[in-house]
């Protein structure tokens, strides 16, 4: 596996329709943003959830993989909550709940995994409200 890359860039433009707007990353197809009451968009609320959710997956996906862990299923829900402060609105928190299905006696494995994911999550780790995990591995 080559190294991930140490820089990230994207481009925001507005759509000039109210607080549309749209994300490029190089030539991937563009991802319309908006507000938490948009409907049809993307709202950065979400894209920070779901970046935290996303990062947890893969680097289950990686341990997994150089672990020789064989993962049979791999799934997950995350929640971001609001709180408001003198300020406005604030994440309190974000949890995942990850459903990792491994082969039989290889649960405590998979939970080691996950908490090991959760550790080097870059994602998780940049931010300044607590990332939970609430995991759930099962055998089949």
């Amino acid at each position: 596996m080559s190294e991930i890359p140490l820089n990230y860039r994207t481009t925001y433009e507005w759509t000039g329709l109210d607080m549309n707007g749209e994300v490029r990353i190089g030539d991937l197809p563009r991802l319309p943003t908006g507000t938490p009451l948009s409907l049809d968009r993307y709202c950065p609320e979400h894209i920070l959830v779901v970046a935290a959710e996303a990062c947890l997956a893969n680097y289950v996906l990686l341990i997994a993989s150089r672990t020789k862990l064989a993962v049979k299923s791999y799934k997950s829900s995350a929640e971001g909550e609001l709180e408001k402060d003198g300020r406005g609105f604030r994440f309190k928190r974000i949890t995942i709940r990850p459903t990792l299905v491994v082969e039989p006696g290889k649960e405590a494995a998979g939970e080691r995994i996950i908490t090991r994911a959760h550790e080097l999550c870059m994602v998780a780790r940049a931010m300044n409200i607590p990332v939970e995990i609430e995991p759930t591995i099962t055998a089949a």
